[in-house]
């Protein structure tokens, strides 16, 4: 009788969790190819590369500004991937397929793209497992609707980054963490620290959440367990870790070094400690997206909690603490998505305080949840509704194969900031030496592309920018920089004009002397040297990307 009556219970939770799932998933998926093959997310080709870059027979990354498991993981399906592609090899090679990546890199960024929106998908799953009380009774997961809408949720969803796979990683530490302090065997605690070190090794954002584990021991319902058991989950935490990026314990000078580099961010721009903390503590109250009730429900949850079972309250408050400390403390810390790690925390307190709202009654229980969802729902509907529209950046490229030969000399700004291009023959085929010259991994690229090109294309060059105008890590800029050719145009035309420059697009997203005083001069002389032949304007609920200018220099 008593399971029967915890199938019966079970059966309203399962289409309440089938539902919202199929909501996040309609708001994951919908667009999920937005702009491809251009490039519209600055942060995806640094992983891409790094994914393709594997499959060239070196698990050894050229850069440690990401943890490896989730390009390692891009690699694998993209031999997959080849092996479909080319009939196991026998139709083309490993050269056709480098070519394609650097001629049209759909099918990379879309493979990517999907395994994101994917376990973005999943997470919603196990978090309203999570959300069930010990015993197993069915409550309404409204912290995972609450995630299924959550605007910062969706935009990642959409991109070829690892931060949905840390969160699935993270939200199931979580829940094994629960299971463990509310009186479950140690081998919920070993099983918290492994996907805590499955994690770190995605995203080296969820490194504050591991005081789960710790604090899982500390605060268990039924007492302390044996010190051994944090130890080994300790282990298995680490072991985990470095499975996923090996390098960093083969190569660790050099991942100081690169974490050294990421630490001068605090130097190029001043640390307004106290304006960093607000705007840490408004991303915290508006993980729902603005104007949601979920900050103000997570702290009613809060409240409840500690009235309740104050050791489960301290479980799920004291990592959230931690993060808010660590990202005030940091001159980077502003991004919502670096708060990952305690978004199931999060939904899980709004869950308690939205459960006292809804009471027991049905219709009560929907409108709490309608009224809680909607505010996100719209949001990132917006979002998903914009990335269905024109870019400018596409209407751009296709006037510009109309308009300007093949050939020519063109500066751009950084790719996701302007029209897509590619490079001619010959470009490819210089690079290529440059860039083996150097042992640069990009070498085998530009070899690809150079064999493999398609014909047509311009000499590309692109406006060099500045660590501090871009606000990333010094080192990191100067190694993008050196597998490309930039024009430092601080001086003005002359280093375009002696390199036969011909045509320039300048992008509202790009370089802006306004924030990059250096670039005043080459704005100033470019208004008056070249002539404005074409705009792509940006306006509002009829196209998307920015506002771009082509010039024509004269001659």
């Amino acid at each position: 009788m008593r399971r029967q009556a915890q199938a019966a219970a079970r059966t309203p939770w399962f289409w309440a969790v089938l539902g919202l799932a199929a909501l996040g998933a309609v708001l994951r998926f919908t667009a999920i190819g937005y702009g491809l093959p251009h490039t519209y997310n600055a942060d995806e080709p640094h992983l891409v590369n790094m994914a393709v870059s594997f499959g060239g027979g070196s698990l050894r990354p050229h850069s440690f500004k990401y943890p490896t498991l989730w390009p390692t993981t891009l690699a694998g399906l993209y031999g997959l991937w080849f092996g479909v592609w080319s009939v196991l090899g026998l139709r083309k090679g490993p050269l056709d397929f480098a070519a394609l990546y650097g001629f049209d890199p759909t099918g990379f960024y879309l493979i990517a793209r999907l395994l994101a929106a994917l376990t973005s998908v999943a997470t919603l799953v196990v978090v309203a497992r999570a959300e069930r009380s010990d015993e197993g009774a069915a409550r309404w997961p409204y912290g995972a609707l609450l995630l299924a809408c959550a605007p910062v949720l969706i935009d990642n969803a959409h991109a070829a980054k690892p931060d949905s796979l840390m969160l699935l990683f993270i939200a199931g530490a979580w829940l094994l963490a629960l299971r463990f302090q509310s009186g479950g065997g140690r081998g919920w605690l070993y099983a918290s620290g492994a996907l805590v070190g499955a994690a770190c090794s995605t995203q080296y954002t969820a490194a504050p959440a591991a005081l789960i584990v710790p604090l899982a021991w500390l605060l268990r319902e039924d007492g302390r367990p044996p010190a051994m058991w944090l130890v080994h989950a300790v282990l298995f935490s680490a072991a985990a870790f470095f499975a996923g990026s090996p390098f960093i314990a083969i190569d660790f000078s050099r991942f100081l070094a690169d974490w050294k580099d990421y630490a001068d961010l605090g130097r190029l721009r001043p640390h307004d400690a106290a304006a960093m903390a607000k705007t840490v503590a408004y991303n915290l109250w508006t993980y729902g997206g603005e104007g949601s009730p979920a900050g103000a429900a997570a702290v009613l949850g809060l409240g409840l909690l500690l009235w309740r079972r104050w050791r489960r309250a301290l479980l799920l408050f004291v990592p959230i603490a931690a993060y808010f400390a660590v990202l005030a403390a940091s001159p980077d810390g502003g991004w919502q998505r670096y708060l990952y790690g305690v978004f199931p925390a999060l939904a899980l307190l709004s869950s308690e305080g939205l459960q006292l709202l809804g009471g027991t009654n049905a219709w009560r229980r929907g409108a709490v949840a309608a009224l809680a969802v909607a505010p996100g729902l719209l949001l990132s509907g917006r979002f998903v509704h914009g990335l269905t529209l024109p870019d400018t950046r596409a209407q751009a490229e296709v006037w510009m194969k109309a308009n300007v030969p093949a050939g020519e000399s063109i500066l751009l700004d950084l790719p996701h900031a302007s029209p897509r291009a590619i490079p001619s023959k010959e470009q490819c085929a210089d690079l290529a030496a440059r860039t083996a010259a150097a042992g640069s991994p990009r070498a085998r690229l530009w070899r690809a592309m150079a064999e493999r090109h398609p014909g047509g294309g311009y000499r590309i060059y692109r406006i060099q920018r500045s660590a501090g105008d871009l606000f990333s890590s010094p080192k990191h800029v100067a190694d993008s920089q050196a597998d490309g050719d930039f024009l430092d145009v601080r001086p003005g035309l002359d280093p375009v004009r002696a390199v036969r420059v011909g045509w320039v697009v300048t992008s509202s997203i790009g370089a802006d002397p306004r924030r990059a005083r250096e670039l005043s001069t080459f704005f100033t002389e470019l208004a008056a040297g070249a002539d404005l032949v074409r705009e792509f304007p940006f306006e509002p609920g009829r196209t998307a990307g920015p506002w771009l200018r082509v010039w024509k220099l004269r001659r």
